[in-house]
């Protein structure tokens, strides 16, 4: 007999976590930022939400079409979106993606886009793409969200052809001429994109939804132009870091991570990032591997205008996304009740990485490495 979603109960911890509630929730923006901070965070969830509620069309797109069974309750179709937990999840190939597809969803991924780009001063990719005349390269973005980044590419370079995969269909209709969407594609399935024919394949935030890398890696290998192809690979360390000790051994959101990193780990779709990246990628068959990690601070608690300004970013994107990123893996997989455990480790998640008294951070790292000729 199974458990939440389907899950075999062996998977299930033995006990419930008991977290004493915290103070009555509040949707203002975290207290602990200034005002500087906080006029950045409203512009851009308000512009954000304004323009997602001019599409309503597409919204409620995101709505399954429903039937109703002689007991009263609703039969969904096969491949519709469902809501749990007062979220959408995409329906296409059902439960195996812990995250949800809704407008919220889609902010959060629009947030970290500019995160990024905030991070990287402004620098789309580090791996090459070809610009001799008389080219079209070829992009490929593999789970592209809402397409963002892939219309940024498809803008700089207008002679490319690029092309985002997805599970879902999230991507804006009005898109640049040379830039399609194939949705929806598991990108862990077999893949029909021509082999040897790509110039630059890219991938972001994949922890969470890969069950193989060096499948995954091989993939994409195989399907980069021999001598010229190159992959783009970014991802955030999520796992707490401090050098001060101002983030105690206790804190919760040092257990917030372990429970998240435990949860995916027990579905075989671990969001922990994968250190043996360098090896996989050489395993591969890659060569002219290159790494390069950049600090991201969880507030604007750093003194350096940069860090601070990708602090803030950050911390947008992740009090935004804390419900996306954890209901799932801890309702399904643990089995806990949302309300009386779930969102009270979340509140105090948030006032951590809120306080700018602790000096905590992640890592992103982005890899780039090339095809050989042989």
């Amino acid at each position: 007999m199974g458990g939440a979603a389907g899950l075999p109960l062996a998977l299930m911890p033995a006990r419930l976590l008991v977290v004493a509630a915290p103070a009555s929730h509040t949707t203002r923006l975290p207290h602990s930022l200034d005002d500087d901070d906080n006029k950045v965070t409203r512009h851009w969830t308000c512009s954000r939400r304004e323009a997602a509620l001019s599409d309503l069309n597409k919204t409620a797109a995101l709505a399954p079409m429903v039937t109703m069974a002689s007991n009263g309750l609703p039969v969904p179709a096969q491949n519709s979106n469902y809501m749990e937990n007062g979220r959408w999840y995409h329906g296409y190939r059902r439960g195996l993606y812990m995250y949800p597809c809704d407008e919220a969803e889609k902010d959060r991924m629009d947030i970290y886009h500019q995160f990024f780009a905030v991070a990287r001063r402004g620098q789309l990719h580090q791996a090459p793409v070809p610009t001799q005349p008389n080219v079209q390269p070829r992009i490929l973005d593999v789970g592209c969200g809402t397409g963002i980044w892939a219309i940024d590419m498809a803008d700089k370079y207008l002679n490319a052809e690029v092309l985002g995969l997805d599970l879902v269909n999230i991507q804006p209709e009005k898109i640049p001429p040379n830039l399609r969407f194939r949705v929806p594609r598991d990108y862990e399935s077999p893949w029909t994109l021509g082999e040897d024919s790509w110039d630059l394949i890219h991938l972001r935030m994949a922890c969470g939804s890969v069950t193989s890398w060096p499948e995954l890696y091989q993939k994409i290998f195989s399907h980069l132009k021999p001598g010229t192809g190159w992959i783009e690979h970014i991802e955030i360390d999520m796992e707490p870091r401090c050098d001060d000790h101002t983030l105690p051994p206790d804190s919760m959101l040092t257990k917030w991570y372990g429970w998240l990193a435990d949860a995916t780990h027990r579905v075989s779709r671990p969001i922990a990032y994968e250190h043996r990246t360098r090896q996989l990628l050489q395993q591969a068959g890659f060569i002219d591997i290159q790494e390069t990690v950049i600090r991201v601070p969880y507030n604007t608690w750093p003194n350096d205008p940069h860090q601070k300004d990708i602090g803030r970013w950050y911390n947008l994107g992740l009090t935004e996304g804390l419900e996306a990123l954890t209901i799932a893996p801890l309702t399904r997989v643990y089995q806990w009740d949302l309300n009386a455990h779930v969102r009270p480790v979340l509140e105090s998640v948030r006032r951590e990485i809120c306080n700018r008294k602790i000096h905590a951070y992640n890592n992103i790292h982005i890899w780039t490495a090339r095809r050989p000729q042989q």
